[in-house]
């Protein structure tokens, strides 16, 4: 209880501090920007840098977040460590100061795409005028489960496509040779073609033995889950594969299929033809077990980015480090060693976590994936300082 309370206190203590260097920074850009006060009027100074100021200055500046992280203590606050942040245990949220939860909202609402920070904003249309998220009271009658699932919360906030990049970035530094990684937006039948393209290329080169293509897509634009597959391709046959292996997240026990199967299996017919069914191999892990039975197919979204990435990451080292798996382990063997590779959500005897140790892992990872979007606008606003120092 002590370290609960402790660490209650710390983070209060941090947002009190940025609530107070913010107060500075606004008061300062009002006094010396007037003209972009479009919103005070006839408000003193401390209603004005209470309420409207933050949206006068996001609305008066051309990259604001920009401007913000360009101050170091505003930049040290917002990018912190996430042993840094309280979570509220029942809810999972992060304990954010006033005005911080107003810039993630006001970036998202009136701010570029590239400017959302992942998972820290709730959706326009939830919030006050200031930036501040609107109490669920105002909501209508009879909307708790949209209240609750279209984003309120830390956990039920969905990926956007910063977290897309992010784990896109990761997984496609890892190609080279015989590895290729086919991360990118669209559907699996574009990736399959690629696969089709890129072992044909081979074949005109005169490449021979194995290749082996590791993809992470959206199943199909009728089943519109992740999912990851590994490809093992003979260049000297580049119209079929010499294995598949397809990898999601709603298996629950070897050898059931999850409910998407046959959507996949239309995809694959497609490129290689009906009879690729029979070589289709499952080797799905049961990570969704956040979820509960009546849940609703959405929530399925909320980590399932996280989920693909980290079975992507987990293909790749084994094919990596012991090819000859992939292309002759049982599935047995090659969901083994998976599990070895899925440190965050399997404990060392291969028993998946719990629910509560799950989430906690996708926490860190929602956490993690603001911190480095806010970490690289940092970087860009500092390289415009240096630039204009050295014009």
């Amino acid at each position: 209880m002590t370290q609960h309370t402790d660490a209650h206190a710390l983070a209060n203590a941090a947002n009190q501090r940025f609530e107070n260097t913010m107060h500075r920074f606004l008061k300062r850009w009002a006094k010396t920007n007037g003209q972009a006060t479009l919103l005070r009027f006839d408000q003193p100074l401390g209603d004005y840098l209470q309420g409207d100021a933050l949206r006068d200055f996001f609305l008066s500046t051309t990259h604001p977040m920009h401007e913000l992280l360009k101050h170091k203590a505003i930049a040290r606050h917002l990018g912190r460590s996430v042993r840094s942040v309280y979570f509220d245990p029942i809810t999972g949220d992060p304990l954010l100061a006033v005005t911080e939860q107003r810039i993630y909202n006001l970036a998202r609402r009136l701010d570029s795409e590239k400017m959302q920070v992942p998972f820290r904003s709730v959706q326009p249309n939830k919030q006050t005028p200031e930036g501040d998220t609107a109490d669920i009271a105002s909501y209508p009658e009879h909307s708790d489960t949209l209240r609750y699932n279209s984003g309120n919360h830390f956990s039920s906030r969905p990926a956007n496509g910063n977290v897309f990049d992010e784990n896109s970035h990761r997984c496609l530094a890892e190609s080279g040779g015989r590895l290729q990684v086919l991360f990118s937006r669209g559907y699996l039948e574009d990736r399959l073609q690629e696969v089709k393209v890129l072992t044909a290329g081979a074949q005109a080169a005169g490449q021979t033995g194995p290749l082996f293509f590791v993809i992470c897509s959206r199943h199909s634009a009728k089943e519109g889950h992740y999912g990851v597959n590994l490809l093992v391709m003979d260049p000297a046959t580049p119209l079929y594969p010499q294995r598949v292996l397809v990898c999601d997240t709603l298996l629950k026990e070897l050898p059931q299929h999850p409910r998407w199967w046959y959507f996949f299996m239309e995809e694959y017919a497609n490129l290689f033809g009906a009879a690729i069914k029979d070589l289709i191999e499952d080797i799905s892990h049961p990570l969704q077990k956040v979820n509960v039975s009546g849940d609703d197919p959405y929530r399925h979204d909320w980590d399932c980015p996280y989920y693909a990435a980290a079975m992507t990451l987990a293909l790749i080292r084994i094919v990596r480090a012991r090819p000859g798996l992939p292309l002759f382990g049982t599935t047995e063997a090659i969901h083994r060693a998976m599990k070895k590779e899925l440190r965050e959500y399997y404990l060392a005897d291969g028993t998946i976590k719990d629910r509560a140790g799950i989430r906690l892992a996708n926490r860190l990872k929602r956490w993690n994936s603001g911190r480095l979007l806010i970490r690289i606008i940092a970087a860009q606003a500092k390289t415009q300082i240096l630039e204009r120092l050295s014009a």
